[in-house]
């Protein structure tokens, strides 16, 4: 069975509630049940790292699906695909083009998806 993680880095957090509350609403937007964790990101002031760990759904189409699980986040994203393991990693990088699909998620600053083995 082939998992993903989804790592988020937020800005602006001055406290851990404020970073739970954006996971748990990224939790209920991505439909998933797994645990998540929330821990202080040492390279920046009043940042959090944030990580999920879910299994691929459909293992088929599971570069399909890591896009529009990253999409329901937001956008856009940088693709590297992998043809021979027909797996991809998404990056996402905040910048004056980034669209947030809801207002609460304006705090990500960096994400990166990945497909784990």
């Amino acid at each position: 069975m082939k998992k993903y993680r989804l790592t988020i880095i937020t800005r602006n957090q001055n406290t851990k509630e404020k970073a739970d509350k954006v996971a748990k609403k990224i939790q209920e937007v991505l439909n998933s049940n797994s645990e998540f964790t929330v821990s202080e990101y040492y390279k920046d002031e009043n940042s959090y790292k944030i990580e999920f760990t879910e299994n691929i759904n459909d293992l088929k189409n599971s570069i399909r699906e890591s896009i529009d699980l990253t999409d329901l986040i937001c956008s856009p994203w940088e693709i590297t695909f992998n043809r021979a393991e027909k797996e991809v990693e998404l990056v996402f990088n905040k910048n004056s083009n980034s669209k947030f699909r809801n207002e609460e998620f304006n705090v990500i600053s960096w994400a990166n998806f990945q497909i784990e083995k």
